[in-house]
């Protein structure tokens, strides 16, 4: 095969071949965001990027961490295994930017930034 699979959750799809992305063999990381999915022949994303573990872990939906198994559930069906200490980490350190980037929209002349 001369480049990844990827899949919907379904289906398979296939990076459209306008994307930069398209003719790439090998991805850093086993996840890609997408601006638009299409449906001709064959399924199609469009507007591709691959993100890494940490970008869900920091924005994606809401974590349920099981401690014992080391199993993270994001948004309720996306599943990553880590340290329960990672996971905590992970989940404060979501919190915090969370709150900050709200403050920052809320109120965009604050500054959070001292010299």
């Amino acid at each position: 095969m001369d480049h990844p699979v990827w899949y919907d959750g379904r289906r398979e799809v296939h990076i459209h071949p306008s994307s930069v992305n398209c003719n790439m063999k090998a991805f850093p990381h086993p996840f890609l965001v997408f601006l638009e999915k299409v449906e001709t022949n064959r399924v199609f994303l469009r507007d591709t990027t691959n993100i890494s573990p940490f970008s869900i872990l920091l924005f994606g939906g809401a974590i349920s961490i099981q401690h014992q198994t080391g199993l993270l559930t994001i948004d309720g069906w996306l599943k990553l295994t880590a340290s329960a200490q990672y996971a905590v980490l992970f989940k404060e350190l979501r919190s915090t930017l969370h709150a900050l980037l709200k403050e920052l929209i809320r109120k965009p002349e604050v500054s959070f930034m001292h010299c």
